[in-house]
């Protein structure tokens, strides 16, 4: 009978198919893994060329391209600083130079006014924009800073003392410096377009990694602008042309790099989420991946199909193995139908069942003859088992089975301390019975008052032919009184039963016994003694008769004529 598909896929793990699917799909996994770990990196280490060499190179255009025009602002921001000499006392003439220098700059800049202590003296901003923020320092600003303004937005500002004027450690009164806040749409648009078509986003930094980020937002608190300050300020002494990997105060993985502007406190940065900088690679892994398991999954499908046909012949083999040791010899395996080592073998196996058949019930009828003659040779052994303790004429047992019943008995009772008691009975005037009648009605004679006996014993009892016309009676748990009642009625049965003997007309009466009766106490031959002595005596006493082995013991009665 051949395995349903289902069977044979249902295979334990220690199973050949199992190993040799598992083998290849290690080896091939172990491949794969290997080849997409040397993609990986070959495209990892390119891309990480590629941005070494890209982000030194963004910075260093748009540093040449930030500097000449901060400069020029700077310039232009000096020269207005310088006409404002002649009029830093009329603020109202200050206020509409100022008015027309941002409408000149197409709203670049919004311009103020501070005096020694940093309070405001003129603005021209928008109406309701918050001025710069006054300050509060032993030293003047520098000509380029990020400042907070008063609603706590940060801004790049740039500033220029006016000719003439103290410093403001000084605390002197006048017109002092004037500061140029850029607007943060210009300078989000030059960041823009200095970082357009390039990988992170491009940013205006301080020391302290303040930035004014390219997409134009800023924080309105403080607290929130300083946690978004720039991790790449840490890297300011490290070169312009070094590209670090690092985690930012938001808890991006980045790469990042930095470049000093000259004559400045500034620095221009460069910061990319990691995941975009590498987004090639992470392609590459997930091409890489779908690939190789598309290989694996091909691979194993093509090894399980090889090997599910490579081993049928040998499952079969080993489910025709397991099913002879089970003891089924009736199972043959399908022939597969070629001539390679595994058809040998199957027909082989085949040949070897068939034969193992043959044998199997040559054993069996040999085994089944075995257990005839086991048979007859039982009841033979227990017949003569039986015939061995067994009286051949009254069927009763005999002397030796009584011997050894005794034994038994003597020694149950010195465990349990209970009574016995042996009734010795001699059938009376026997030889004159077979002198008259002849043996074989002697013969019958015994087996008819075996038979009566029989009924009048106990079943606890012991009845058994002791020799020639003697009986014995074994009785347990029986005492001197129960003992001498039993005696009483195998007399009474048997001097009260009428024989009728073949070839006699007439029936026979008269039949009687004589009985001796004996209690064991402790001694064995005191307790056969004490029994024949009693049946002796009563023989002496008229026959017919129950003795005691205490009145056995007793000087005989004087006869009658001695009375007299």
């Amino acid at each position: 009978m051949s395995e349903s598909p289902a069977q044979l896929r249902r295979q334990p793990l220690t199973s050949v198919s199992t190993q040799i699917i598992l083998f290849v799909f290690l080896s091939t996994f172990l491949t794969a893994l290997i080849v997409s770990w040397i993609s990986i990196h070959s495209t990892h280490t390119y891309l990480r060329k590629q941005i070494d060499r890209s982000f030194p190179a963004l910075l260093e255009r748009s540093r040449d391209d930030l500097e000449p025009w901060l400069g020029g602002l700077q310039s232009d921001l000096e020269r207005l600083a310088s006409s404002l000499e002649l009029r830093r006392d009329d603020l109202a003439a200050v206020e509409s130079l100022l008015r027309d220098q941002v409408e000149a700059k197409e709203a670049l800049w919004d311009l103020t006014l501070l005096d020694a202590s940093g309070q405001v003296l003129v603005r021209a901003i928008p109406d309701g924009a918050p001025p710069v923020a006054a300050w509060e320092s032993q030293a003047a600003p520098g000509p380029l800073a990020f400042v907070p303004d008063a609603s706590g937005t940060v801004a790049l500002t740039l500033f220029a003392p006016l000719p003439g004027a103290r410093l403001p450690e000084t605390r002197q009164a006048g017109a002092t410096l004037l500061a140029a806040r850029l607007r943060s749409e210009a300078l989000a648009a030059r960041l823009e377009r200095l970082g357009r078509g390039a990988t992170g986003e491009l940013l205006l930094i301080d020391a302290e990694g303040r930035s004014f980020f390219a997409d134009g937002s800023s924080s309105a608190q403080i607290e929130e602008r300083d946690q978004r300050r720039s991790s790449i300020a840490r890297f300011a002494q490290g070169g312009p042309d070094l590209v670090h990997e690092y985690t930012n105060t938001r808890g991006e993985h980045v790469l990042g790099a930095l470049l000093p502007l000259e004559a400045t406190p500034l620095f221009l940065a460069v910061e990319a989420p990691f995941e975009e900088a590498f987004s090639p690679v992470l392609s590459v892994v997930t091409r890489v991946l779908i690939s190789d398991l598309c290989i694996i999954l091909l691979f194993s499908v093509v090894a399980f199909k090889i090997t599910e046909r490579m081993i049928r012949p040998i499952q079969a083999l080993s489910e025709g193995a397991r099913r002879i040791s089970e003891g089924q010899t009736d199972h043959e395996i399908p022939d597969p139908g070629n001539n390679d080592e595994l058809g040998l073998l199957t027909r082989a196996f085949n040949d070897m069942m068939r034969k193992l058949r043959r044998s199997h019930l040559e054993i069996e009828k040999a085994a089944e003859r075995l257990r005839s003659q086991n048979e007859e040779l039982h009841q033979a052994n227990e017949v003569l088992s039986q015939l061995s303790i067994t009286d051949g004429l009254t069927k009763l047992h005999n002397h030796r089975f009584f011997q050894d019943h005794l034994t038994r008995e003597i020694n149950r009772i010195a465990r349990s301390g209970n009574a016995l008691s042996m009734l010795m009975v001699d059938l009376d005037d026997f030889k004159q019975l077979n002198d008259r009648y002849g043996h074989a009605a002697g013969d019958e004679i015994l087996v008819r008052v075996a038979s009566i006996m029989s009924a009048s014993v106990r079943d606890s009892d012991l009845l058994a032919r002791y020799g020639g016309e003697e009986f014995v009676v074994l009785a347990t748990n029986t005492a001197g009184t129960g003992a001498i009642l039993l005696a009483e009625k195998i007399r009474m049965s048997v001097d009260q039963s009428v024989h009728i003997i073949d070839g006699s007309a007439r029936p026979l009466r008269g039949v009687t016994v004589s009985i001796g009766v004996a209690e064991y106490h402790g001694d064995r031959k005191e307790f056969f003694r004490s029994a024949d002595r009693a049946l002796y005596r009563a023989k002496a006493q008229g026959k017919n008769c129950v003795i005691t082995a205490e009145e056995s013991l007793a000087p005989p009665p004087a006869p009658y004529g001695d009375a007299i």
